[in-house]
């Protein structure tokens, strides 16, 4: 008979965590399967994705654009009275509940006459969403729709194919259009495609919708529209994940998340100048009274291997690191003896980085308030299995060490005041300014070419 272990020799906590490692067998395995076939290598510079983990949503009608307006953060109808008129480019925007927690994160296009069904009378809306939340946004639409005169429905995948599409030496030029929403797209009227500047971070790139499942260079064989290869859709999220962006309800968790903690300030998903519209009040009192002190950002995860600490200005993606990768949700918290607050939540990742939601004054050196901060720069947090918050210096099989990195343009943002900072503002308003006057140039030199 084996001998029993005095009960002072080992803690009430770590024996909750060596039951939970004792029956996560099946956990790891499909842990490990998922990290099966990761790339071999950082995303490129310049490429293209097809994602089919986004569907379509087409709203028609002539109260399309007013229902719109009611519903999401963005702002529908720009212009001033008596003159006011449709949003004519795509956006980043979001729908949200009545408490303002996130229910979906969407990119939203306008359908000319010439796009599609829809004519100048009967607007028409491209609603691009988590493929998975296709069905709750329907019946979320359907539930506020009420005498709305449109009608709505769920593209075929053969209908439309949408993509992600970036050159990080070049933005594209009709990018600049996207950025004054009441410019007009370069995009022709007569054109099969829709798509839209992605704001989600300075330089992320464009987002397409072509008709069809051609490849996108079928759409654009022209090398100087369309730059790089097309990568598939790991090294699309692996992408994201390097510039801090969350997408779709796995990361930005449905009645969950709030917008701001989701960095939709940031992206330019929320106007806090438009009218009333579902889950308003919370962001806007936020938006002026508040204290963001929660952000998704990307980690660094890594091991107790001597040197295996993380740079501090970027993740270092290495797709042979053999690391544990931690359920979503599992909750981060600091490497040691004391209990406290927790730290964050791990949200996902792929191999060696990811995303998760960080505690701003506990994981990185921002000072939100005139407070002392909590940060220590020689402090390490782990990811546990174990879900509930505290912290603890037992060893616990499965335990990954996480380090936040708080990208350059979010810093700059934070500390700017966000979007109420006049410095956030400027800077947006001269960046505009700068890439229609390039625009000008590079149309003015097209147009010299053609005369010669």
């Amino acid at each position: 008979m084996a001998p029993r272990l005095p009960a002072s020799s080992v803690c009430l906590r770590c024996c909750r965590q060596w039951n939970k490692a004792s029956f996560s067998t099946t956990t790891t395995v499909r842990q490990q399967d998922k990290q099966a076939g990761l790339p071999a290598a950082p995303p490129p510079p310049a490429g293209y994705a097809r994602l089919t983990n986004r569907a379509l949503i087409s709203l028609a009608g002539r109260d399309s654009t007013p229902f719109l307006q009611g519903m999401v953060t963005q702002n529908m109808i720009m212009g001033k009275e008596p003159i006011r008129t449709a949003r004519r480019t795509g956006s980043y925007a979001a729908f949200l509940n009545a408490h303002g927690r996130v229910l979906h994160d969407v990119f939203i296009y306008p359908v000319t006459g010439g796009n599609g069904s829809g004519s100048s009378e009967e607007p028409e809306w491209l609603i691009e969403v988590d493929k998975a939340e296709v069905k709750n946004l329907l019946k979320h639409l359907k539930k506020h729709k009420l005498r709305s005169k449109f009608t709505m429905r769920e593209l075929d995948e053969s209908e439309r194919s949408i993509w992600a599409s970036w050159n990080e030496n070049a933005e594209p030029r009709w990018a600049a259009y996207n950025i004054e929403s009441d410019l007009p797209s370069q995009l022709s009227a007569s054109s099969s495609i829709v798509g839209c500047m992605d704001t989600r971070a300075p330089g992320f790139g464009a987002r397409l919708l072509t008709p069809g499942t051609d490849d996108l260079r079928t759409h654009f064989p022209d090398c100087s529209l369309l730059a790089g290869n097309e990568v598939d859709l790991t090294t699309y999220h692996l992408r994201r994940i390097f510039h801090g962006v969350a997408e779709g309800q796995g990361e930005i968790i449905r009645e969950s998340a709030l917008p701001m903690e989701s960095n939709m300030d940031a992206a330019r998903a929320i106007d806090f100048r438009k009218g009333c519209y579902v889950g308003q009040e919370l962001t806007i009192r936020t938006h002026h009274t508040g204290v963001v002190r929660k952000r998704i950002l990307p980690v660094q995860l890594y091991d107790n291997e001597p040197n295996a600490s993380p740079p501090s200005e970027k993740p270092v993606y290495n797709p042979t690191a053999n690391l544990h990768m931690p359920p979503p949700g599992a909750n981060i918290s600091r490497v040691s003896a004391r209990k406290g607050r927790s730290a964050g939540k791990f949200l996902g990742g792929i191999g060696n980085v990811g995303l998760a939601l960080c505690r701003l004054e506990m994981m990185t050196d921002i000072k939100l308030t005139g407070e002392s901060s909590q940060y220590d720069p020689s402090q390490e947090f782990k990811v546990s299995r174990d879900s509930e918050e505290g912290e603890s210096s037992c060893p616990a099989a499965g335990d990954v060490k996480v380090r936040a990195i708080l990208p350059a343009w979010l810093r700059m943002y934070i500390e700017a005041g966000g979007a109420r900072g006049s410095h956030a503002a400027a800077s947006e308003g001269l960046r505009a300014r700068d890439l229609v006057e390039q625009l000008e140039e590079e149309t003015e030199q097209e147009s010299r070419h053609r005369g010669t």
